[in-house]
């Protein structure tokens, strides 16, 4: 019952942005915001429903809270960039997927969220496409698994 309310919320909070949910595994999930269909300002649309997906579940949280149940507690990586992006699979399975160094980024700002304490994790080119910068603090660049330099990160 929990990981179906759970999704239900993050189904909602991703696809009001303009973004497909691509990938479930365990309790996580990856989102795309303009594959496959182009929007306006895709980094501006993920940042939105990642801040979505906070409101939502403190608001689960206070429910559980109510009813004696731990917290629950989310970190997102979110990246911004050329991916390969199609239809994968076999005859009686396909799903939309991508793959790419930037699907790579934003699994590794994810796990980063742990370590750093933080909620949302950005790269840089994400930072570059959002309107306002202000509630972005940038935190020491990290060296990620897969990529050769230190990435620079931001927190939302």
């Amino acid at each position: 019952e929990l990981i179906n309310t759970y999704y239900t919320l993050m189904f909602e909070a991703v696809s009001s942005q303009g973004g497909i949910v691509s990938l479930m595994v365990g309790d996580g999930l990856m989102a795309l915001f303009g594959a496959p269909k182009p929007i306006e300002n895709s980094a501006q649309s993920a940042v939105a429903a990642a801040q979505d997906m906070l409101i939502m579940t403190a608001d689960l949280n206070e429910e559980r809270s109510h009813a004696g149940d731990p917290e629950l507690k989310i970190g997102f990586g979110i990246a911004t960039g050329e991916v390969v992006a199609g239809y994968t699979g076999t005859d009686e399975r396909a799903t939309y997927t991508c793959i790419g160094k930037t699907v790579n980024l934003a699994a590794r700002l994810e796990a980063h969220t742990k370590v750093v304490n933080r909620s949302i994790l950005i790269d840089e080119e994400t930072l570059n496409g959002l309107a306002d910068q202000s509630a972005c603090t940038s935190i020491p660049a990290a060296q990620f698994k897969g990529f050769s330099e230190a990435k620079r990160v931001f927190a939302l």
